[in-house]
C-alpha cells in the first residue's frame, strides 16, 4: 500500500477493524501503478456525517458491509475505464447524491445502486447494467440532473414514483425507453408487497391480459386516443409500459386510479381504505433531445408524459404550433381529483391556473403525465423537451427574474363541498377581463375537461371553459355557469375578485332554484352557500349566473313610490306605485333581514295597460322578528330587470305569532318547535311522510306566550322531506316543511 495516502490508509485500517468513521472532509484516492479501491469490508460501516463529500479518483467503490450517506455527495473522477473505476461489492449501496465526472470512459454499476436525491453525469457515461434505481418517497423523489451532449446513461434502470393513500385519478407515465411490461412493474409481478405496485383492473380480467380483477370489474387505466380525442381502456397489461425503444419520446402518458398498493382491502370504498405506494418504471433512462408529435387539428388535445427521471419547467420547453397551456389532473382535490389548467396566455412567464388553491404549477414531475393544446390546422405540431430544460423545485434552479406580470382584472371561482364545520375545494373556473382578449370564443379560453364527480364549468356562446377571456367587464354583463354531477350535498361558490374596483360595478349572483339574487362583491371575498337536494331543479345545469350592474342602483323610473307599513302588529302591507309600466310583465316583491341578500316572497302580474298609472299591495303574513327591509324588482318582456328603493319595518318578536322549525334540517331524530306568542293550551301534532303517510302524531301542553318543544318520534326517520302539521286550541292549522338527513 506504499501509493496510499495516509488519510487512504487511516480510513482502511479503521474499517478493517469495524469501525465507525465520522466525516467532513474530502477523500481523495491518488493514481497508482496498479487498481485502487475504497473497500467496506464485512460487518463494517462507514458513515458520511452531513453534507460532506467523497472523492474516488480513478479507483473502484467496493461495498461488503454498510455504508450510512446521509446528505452527502460520492463523486468518481478520473480518466481510467471501468475496470478500475466502478462500483462492487456484495452489498446494496444508497447514495444521497451520486456524481460521475469522469474525463474518459465512465463508471459502471456492478452491484446496486439507490439514489435518494440527485444523479449526475456530467462527464464521461455511466453503465447502470439494471442496478441502478431512483429512489421516491414522500419526503423526497431522485431526479436525474443535466446530462451534456457528450456523456449518456446506458443500460437499464428503475425508476420509482410514491403515491400518497388517497384513492384518485392521476396522470402518470414512465420516463423510460424499451421498458418492461406494466404487468411486472407498476403491477409488482401480480405479487403483494406492502408499500409496493397497485391494482390495475379491466371489464374482463383474465390470465392472457394480466388485468387484475375488482369487485365492480371498473376500469382502472386508460390511454388518449388524440385521432378520436377520447380515453381507451387497457385491456392488456403483458405490453411494454413505454411503447416505443428509439429513445426519442418513447413513453406513455396513462390516466390511472391509484387505490394504494395491492392489499385486497384498498378495493373497498366504504371504509375508504387506501394506504401509500411506489410505483417502479424499468427501462433505459431517455436522455438528450426528446421530441413529441402532437395533433394537427386546431384545438385538439394530446398527452404527453415528461420524458426524463427529473421535473421540467414547461415554461422552457420548445412549443410547435402548441399553445403556451397545459391541463393536469390535481389527485388533492375533491373527492378523487380534479383538472386544473395551467397557462401563460401573455407570455410574460408568469402562469395563471384554473383552480387557485391547487399545488400545481409550471413544473412538470418526474413521472406525470399532461395534456398540450394544439394552435390552429397545421401541417405539423410538436413540444420538444432539452435537458436544459430539468428543473428542480426544492433548489430553485429556475434562473432570473420574469418581468412584472399584467394585472389582469379576474373573477376566480372556487366549489367546496361544505361538511359540518370543514369545507373542501372541489372544481374551480377563472375569468379574466381584459380589452386585449377577443369577445368570441378563441384559443384564448381553456376547455373544460370533466371531472367523474362535480364540475363547475364556464359556458359562453353554447361552449364550456374552465378559463375563459373576454373584454373588460360593462353594465349587464353575465358570468353564465353550469354545474352537472351533484350529489345531495352541502355546497358553498366563494368568488375572489381581483383589480375589478375600477369597473364601478357589483356583481348580483342570480339562482333560478331559490329565485333569489345575492350582491357579489368586486372588491373582496364572497362566499354563498347552497344545497342539492332531491329536488332535480336544486342541481339544474343552468341554475346559477351572475349578473353585473353599478353599484348605485338607480331608482326604476317606472316605480314612483314604495311604502312598508305595519298592520295589525303581526303583518306588513307593501304598497308601491308606478307612473309607466311600458313593457313591464310582472313585479317581485323581495324581503331581507340585512339589507344586502333578498328573497322572493310573492310575485304581483302587470294589471294595468302599460300606459296608465297602477298602485299594487302585498300583505306579508309572516314577517322576521326585528328588521324587515322590502323591494321590488320589476321584470320587462326581455328580461331584463330593475329594483326600486329599499323600505324598512322593524317588528317586535313579542308581538308575531308564529310556529317555526329551526333549524328545519333535522339531525338525531329531534325536531324542535319555537312557538312564539301563542295561545295557551292543547296542540296537536302530526309528521307526514312525502307519500302522505302518517309517520308519528303527538298531544303537547303549549304555555301561552313564547316556548319551545322538542318532538322525539320514536322510530328512526329515513333521510327525506315531511311535513309537519301544527293545529292550535281554536283549530287553526299551521304546516311546516323540514328535511332529514
Amino acid at each position: 500500500m506504499a501509493h496510499i495516502s495516509t488519510q487512504k490508509h487511516i480510513l482502511y485500517k479503521a474499517l478493517v477493524n469495524n469501525s465507525i468513521i465520522l466525516f467532513s472532509i474530502i477523500f481523495f484516492i491518488p493514481t497508482a501503478v496498479f487498481s485502487q479501491s475504497l473497500t467496506i469490508g464485512a460487518r463494517s460501516f462507514l458513515v458520511m456525517n452531513g453534507t460532506s463529500s467523497l472523492v474516488t479518483k480513478d479507483a473502484a467503490f467496493i461495498n461488503n458491509g454498510s455504508f450510512s450517506e446521509g446528505k452527502g455527495t460520492v463523486k468518481f473522477t478520473g480518466y481510467a475505464d471501468t475496470t478500475t473505476t466502478y462500483l462492487g461489492g456484495t452489498s446494496s449501496t444508497t447514495f444521497y447524491n451520486l456524481t460521475s465526472n469522469k474525463t474518459a470512459y465512465g463508471i459502471a454499476l456492478k452491484s446496486m445502486a439507490k439514489v435518494r436525491n440527485v444523479l449526475n453525469v456530467s462527464a464521461g457515461h455511466l453503465y447502470c447494467d439494471s442496478n441502478l434505481t431512483l429512489l421516491s418517497d414522500a419526503d423526497l423523489t431522485a431526479r436525474v440532473d443535466v446530462i451534456p451532449s457528450g456523456s449518456n446513461i446506458y443500460g437499464k434502470a428503475m425508476v420509482q414514483r410514491f403515491i400518497p393513500g388517497r384513492r384518485a385519478w392521476r396522470l402518470m407515465t414512465a420516463p423510460v425507453t424499451n421498458s418492461n411490461t406494466i404487468l411486472n412493474t407498476w403491477q409488482n409481478g401480480k405479487v403483494y408487497e406492502a408499500g409496493k405496485g397497485t391494482f390495475v383492473t379491466g371489464a374482463s380480467p383474465s390470465t392472457a391480459n394480466g388485468l387484475d380483477e375488482s369487485p365492480q370489474n371498473n376500469v382502472s387505466m386508460k390511454k388518449f386516443n388524440y385521432l378520436t380525442q377520447a380515453f381507451t381502456n387497457v385491456t392488456n397489461t403483458k405490453i411494454a409500459i413505454s411503447s416505443g425503444n428509439s429513445g426519442n419520446a418513447d413513453n406513455d402518458g396513462y390516466f390511472m386510479f391509484v387505490r394504494g398498493d395491492r392489499l385486497t382491502d384498498n378495493f373497498n370504498y366504504s371504509t375508504g381504505a387506501c394506504n401509500t405506494t411506489v410505483l417502479t418504471s424499468m427501462g433505459q433512462l431517455q436522455t438528450h433531445t426528446q421530441t413529441f408529435n402532437v395533433s394537427k387539428d386546431s384545438a385538439k388535445y394530446t398527452m404527453l408524459g415528461n420524458p426524463y427521471a427529473s421535473p421540467i419547467d414547461f415554461n422552457a420547453l420548445t412549443r410547435n404550433n402548441v399553445v403556451k397551456r397545459f391541463f393536469v389532473f390535481d389527485p388533492t382535490l375533491g373527492t378523487a381529483g380534479s383538472w386544473v389548467i395551467i397557462d401563460d396566455i401573455d407570455g410574460d412567464g408568469t402562469f395563471t391556473k384554473s383552480i387557485g388553491t391547487s399545488a400545481m404549477n409550471q413544473y412538470i414531475q418526474s413521472g406525470q403525465a399532461f395534456f398540450v393544446i394544439t394552435n390552429g390546422n397545421v401541417a405539423s405540431a410538436s413540444v420538444t423537451f432539452e435537458e436544459t430544460h430539468k428543473s428542480s423545485i426544492a433548489n430553485n434552479t429556475v434562473m432570473g427574474r420574469p418581468a412584472a406580470p399584467l394585472k389582469i382584472s379576474s373573477l376566480r371561482s372556487n366549489l367546496y363541498i361544505t361538511d359540518a364545520d370543514t369545507a373542501y375545494i372541489t372544481d374551480g373556473v377563472l375569468t379574466e377581463f381584459n380589452n386585449m382578449f377577443s369577445a368570441k370564443t378563441t384559443l384564448e379560453d381553456a376547455s373544460k375537461i370533466s371531472n367523474s364527480n362535480e364540475n363547475l364549468t364556464l359556458l359562453r356562446n353554447g361552449l364550456g371553459f374552465s378559463m375563459e377571456r373576454r373584454p373588460m367587464l360593462t353594465d349587464k354583463d353575465t358570468v353564465f355557469f353550469k354545474i352537472f354531477r351533484f350529489g345531495q350535498k352541502k355546497y358553498r361558490l366563494e368568488f375572489i375578485p381581483s383589480y375589478l374596483t375600477q369597473t364601478g360595478l357589483q356583481g348580483f349572483m342570480e339562482d333560478s332554484y331559490l329565485k333569489t339574487s345575492v350582491p357579489v362583491s368586486l372588491s373582496s371575498k364572497t362566499s354563498i352557500d347552497f344545497n342539492v337536494n332531491s329536488d332535480a331543479a336544486s342541481s339544474a345545469e343552468g341554475r346559477f349566473k351572475i349578473v353585473f350592474r353599478p353599484l348605485a342602483i338607480p331608482l326604476p323610473v317606472t316605480i314612483s313610490s314604495i311604502k312598508a307599513t305595519m298592520l295589525n302588529t303581526k303583518h306588513v302591507t307593501i304598497e308601491w306605485k308606478v307612473e309607466n309600466e311600458i313593457n313591464i310583465i310582472k313585479y317581485e316583491v323581495e324581503r331581507s333581514v340585512d339589507g344586502i341578500s333578498f328573497k322572493t316572497i310573492d310575485i304581483k302580474n302587470v294589471v294595468g295597460l302599460n300606459s296608465t298609472s297602477s298602485i299594487y299591495n302585498l300583505l306579508d303574513v309572516a314577517p322576521i322578528e326585528g328588521n324587515n327591509y322590502y323591494r321590488i324588482k320589476s321584470i320587462d318582456a326581455n328580461g331584463q330587470f330593475k329594483y326600486s328603493q329599499i323600505v324598512k319595518v322593524a317588528l317586535d318578536g313579542s308581538q308575531i305569532s308564529s310556529i317555526n322549525i329551526y333549524p328545519n334540517t333535522i339531525k338525531n331524530n329531534m325536531i324542535n318547535l319555537q312557538l312564539n306568542n301563542q295561545m295557551g293550551g292543547l296542540y296537536n301534532v302530526r309528521l307526514i311522510n312525502s307519500d302522505g303517510r302518517l309517520i308519528f302524531k303527538k298531544e303537547m301542553t303549549v304555555s301561552k306566550g313564547n316556548s319551545n318543544q322538542v318532538l322525539k318520534p320514536i322510530s328512526s326517520l329515513s333521510s327525506g322531506v315531511y311535513q309537519l302539521e301544527i293545529i292550535n286550541t281554536d283549530k287553526q292549522k299551521t304546516l311546516q316543511k323540514l328535511i332529514v338527513e
